[in-house]
């Protein structure tokens, strides 16, 4: 399902709108239930002294109480609702069937009225809570009839329509706005007609700073209509408290992220479906709440007992990202480096349980004690992918990542990767075949793009929704491309308070690979926590040396011998004239030691046609006669060789500056 959605920074808040119907039904339900059981034991009290066969009566009553019963719970077991409302109704339904039975065989007496109304009320007390009586309404019929006038003057009708023929048609009152059925011209208009306009959208219908409109297809009507909500009243604005560990519904596979925009629903990760484990990517900026919704999915998913599952965890900012996961993750990456031999040893273990399925005949994979899933996360992602961050390993890791992500989740191993990178760069590079192997397979899991300062952040989702425009609320953001039949959606995150975190890990148990899973793997895995404490005495190295005045203290043998040749080299070149700065020598150094590149005749094409006067990948591409990727792979290679730079957006020129106008 998609959907387009303009959101801005709140402002003052609009008067509450009116109590819908649908809300208050939701409300009345449990007074409704209690009232039909009364009529019903009265009836059959009435019943029972017509017949005059009290026990005949009581045992038709048992029966057909217990078939209603039965059939109620199914429907109930089947729906949408949350485990928490479903054991409630599950328990109203059998003292409803136990309290009919008991009134039809001895009498229907206020006290047994009372105690009816005594245990379904208490019962009812959770479903009270998610459906509250909504404020009282100020928004009165003119004024959502003034929404559809000015969509019919301004956007319907005149020479110079956006969208000619379509309107706004039955208005719903909603606890956060408005909500309408956007009729469509057939054939003529899409969602895409209506994304092209959105900004004209919004201007039309006088829509302020903090006003969010949300386009959706319609769940129910056929494609011509979609569903555009207007919420004057966002209930984002203030934070919900992470449930703990009910946010993760053993039935569903799913973990509850927050709730929309609008207040109508939850965004949930898609976790665990039959016979997969699903990964995904999460990308936002600086204070956008990505670490904190990591973390809240990671405890979520560790402390499922009904689906065990090992979380391991890696972070290209060394740890300082979530030193929450770095505490209790099983296997932990701080480094590039141990970043790669994660990525590998997971491969060993894909290997494993691919033989094992074929050995025994498996078909995908559901997490037990004795083999449970693997997630994988891996926040600031693009540093481990980096060509430069990472020159001796991003290759390898981007070929894993790839194999991982492609064939990991039919037998339990996921990626969750992370990013405040707001380019394609973030998986490796664009046009590269495993960059692309990877954004295809995490995103087929899960998508969620939160605030960031970059608009072209939506570039990698293919979505068109401008993160910049979303509110300077930590959690806030987009769900992508979810399941069929679920919203798409901006939502706000569950807020995971200092104490939940502090209090939740510590009554989890953090599980390790099972003895298969760890051989396969081999040392690397067994010695994981000498390791670990080995990696962290470097880190209170480095911190005890600066914090002394010393800088890094990297004693490698490698550093010692770079720092020779850079003494040496400063030396001779202050000789001769002014010394130059770090940045300088660095590159002076680095052209007098790397071997000339090794030009093959792609390269030569490529240079040909910038020569000529051919700057976009997209001509360069028709005048060499390559394919895209192909063209993108050696443009990579001359920006390596410092043969050919970027010269702006999407534009190439070779540095000796010789481009035809």
């Amino acid at each position: 399902m998609t959907a387009t959605v303009e959101v801005s920074t709140p402002g003052t808040t609009q008067p509450a709108p009116q109590q819908p119907a649908a809300t208050l039904r939701k409300h009345a339900l449990p007074h409704a239930a209690i009232g039909a059981l009364v009529i019903a034991a009265a009836a059959t009290r009435i019943a029972a002294h017509a017949v005059g066969d009290e026990q005949a009566v009581a045992l038709g009553t048992a029966t057909t109480a217990f078939v209603i019963a039965v059939v109620a719970a199914t429907r109930v077991r089947r729906s949408a609702l949350t485990r928490k409302i479903k054991r409630r109704a599950y328990a109203f339904l059998a003292v409803a069937a136990a309290w009919l039975t008991g009134v039809t065989a001895t009498e229907l007496t206020l006290g047994a009225i009372g105690l009816l109304m005594a245990v379904g009320y208490a019962l009812a007390l959770y479903w009270w809570h998610i459906h509250p009586i909504p404020a009282q309404v100020t928004m009165t019929a003119q004024q959502q009839a003034e929404y559809a006038d000015l969509w019919q003057e301004n956007l319907a009708t005149g020479a110079g329509a956006k969208l000619p023929g379509s309107r706004l048609t039955d208005p719903q009152i909603i606890p956060s706005g408005v909500r309408y059925t956007l009729m469509l011209r057939p054939g003529k208009q899409n969602m895409d007609t209506v994304r092209e306009n959105i900004r004209n959208i919004r201007g039309v219908l006088s829509l302020k700073r903090n006003q969010d409109m949300l386009i959706e297809e319609h769940p129910t009507l056929p494609e011509r209509h979609l569903q555009l909500t207007i919420v004057t009243r966002s209930p984002s604005r203030k934070s919900v408290i992470h449930p703990g560990r009910t946010a993760f519904d053993p039935e569903t596979g799913r973990i509850a992220l927050g709730p929309f925009a609008d207040g109508e629903g939850t965004a949930y990760w898609k976790a665990y479906t039959d016979n997969r484990l699903w990964g995904g990517f999460i990308q936002g900026g600086t204070g956008s709440g990505k670490s904190r919704m990591i973390e809240s999915i990671a405890l979520s998913l560790a402390g499922a007992d009904s689906h065990p599952t090992v979380i391991m965890y890696g972070d290209g900012q060394g740890g300082a990202s979530s030193p929450l996961l770095m505490e209790y993750a099983d296997v932990k990456a701080r480094t590039h480096q141990r970043g790669l031999a994660m990525l590998e040893g997971l491969r060993l273990l894909i290997l494993l349980r691919q033989d094992e399925n074929l050995v025994n005949g498996w078909e995908g994979f559901t997490p037990t004690s004795d083999r449970p899933g693997i997630l994988v996360i891996y926040d600031e992602c693009h540093k481990l992918l980096s060509k430069i961050e990472n020159p001796d390993g991003w290759e390898r890791a981007q070929y894993l990542m790839a194999t991982i992500a492609r064939e990991g989740g039919k037998v339990g191993v996921a990626l969750l990767l992370a990013s405040q990178q707001t380019t394609l760069d973030v998986f490796g590079g664009a046009g590269t075949q495993n960059s692309e192997a990877i954004r295809a397979n995490v995103l087929a899991g899960n998508g969620v793009m939160l605030r960031s300062k970059d608009p072209n952040a939506k570039n990698i989702f293919g979505v068109d929704v401008n993160p910049k425009k979303f509110p300077p609320l930590a959690g806030y953001g987009f769900l992508v491309d979810p399941d069929p039949g679920a919203r798409q959606a901006p939502f706000r995150g569950y807020y995971v308070t200092d104490q939940v975190r502090q209090q939740w890990p510590k009554e989890i148990n953090w599980r390790s690979l099972d003895p298969t899973s760890a051989a396969a793997w081999g040392a690397e895995y067994i010695n994981r926590h000498e390791v670990d404490r080995q990696e962290m005495d470097k880190v209170r190295a480095r911190v005890a040396a600066r914090m002394a005045g010393r800088g890094a203290a990297d004693t490698s043998s490698a550093a010692s011998s770079a720092a020779k040749s850079a003494t040496v080299v400063g030396t001779a070149i202050a000789k001769i004239g002014q010394f130059p700065s770090w940045r300088d020598m660095e590159k002076q150094m680095l052209a007098a030691t790397k071997p000339a590149p090794q030009l093959k005749d792609g390269h030569r094409k490529i240079v040909d046609a910038i020569r000529a006067g051919h700057i976009s990948p997209k001509a360069i591409q028709q005048a060499a006669n390559y394919g895209e990727r192909q063209v993108y792979n050696l443009l990579d290679d001359l920006v390596e060789f410092g043969m050919v730079k970027k010269v702006g957006y999407g534009k190439y020129a070779l540095v000796d500056g010789q481009v035809a106008a």
